[in-house]
């Protein structure tokens, strides 16, 4: 089964020789905004169209709509010295690429991916299994709602990355949810309560923004 890739470029080059990649179903895009969830296995990020130092507000947006799909951050070799591996990506790969090179840069982040689906997250002494449902902190378990377990992991998904109230009501709650943002407030309270003094300040609160988990 080919991987199903979202590059987004505007490089048509870049375009034609990614499409050539046997392994891959790739859909091109021009920019983040035309980038629908289409049960893709995998971003391809281009660098070239944008400010290198945009480069993070972009990668943090893609992350926000997709959370742990895998991104390949695209660049030219000019601009090495100025990524910063704190940005929202799982690896880079400079173009032209070397034969066979971005295949196997695919393969493993794929295979890590898989991986991830059936692991634990794991911030301090707070860990979440997913396919349990279950939260353990200083190796006792705390018992959450539903919405509150899906807050926490969410946050620790992305630990350091700022959510702000309308996006986290929005992915935990859904888009038609006719409830105000201070919904997000009275779990984000519930749940550093049922964290214990100890970790709930795990989750900081952004003023005027919204929520993040500490890294």
């Amino acid at each position: 089964m080919k991987t199903k890739t979202a590059l987004i470029t505007q490089n048509k080059e870049l375009a034609l020789e990614v499409r050539m990649l046997q392994m891959l179903d790739v859909s091109v895009h021009g920019s983040i905004n035309t980038l629908k969830d289409e049960g893709f296995n995998i971003v391809l990020f281009d660098t070239e169209h944008i400010d290198i130092s945009d480069a993070q507000f972009y990668l943090s947006k893609l992350r926000k709509r997709f959370q742990r799909l895998p991104v390949i951050l695209i660049v030219r070799a000019g601009y090495l010295e100025s990524i910063n591996r704190d940005w929202f990506f799982d690896d880079f790969i400079v173009f032209p690429f070397r034969k066979g090179e971005l295949g196997a840069r695919i393969d493993r982040l794929i295979g890590a991916e898989i991986e991830l689906k059936d692991s634990v997250i794991k911030v301090g002494n707070i860990i979440l299994e997913p396919e349990k449902y279950s939260v353990i902190v200083n190796n006792e378990k705390v018992v959450l709602t539903y919405k509150e377990f899906e807050l926490l992991k969410l946050l620790m998904e992305n630990k350091g990355m700022v959510f702000t109230r309308q996006e986290l009501l929005s992915q935990i709650w859904g888009v038609e949810y006719i409830g105000g943002t201070r919904t997000v407030d009275v779990h984000i309270r519930r749940l550093r309560i049922k964290l214990g003094n100890e970790f709930n300040n795990i989750i900081e609160t952004i003023r005027n923004v919204g929520y993040k988990c500490k890294e």
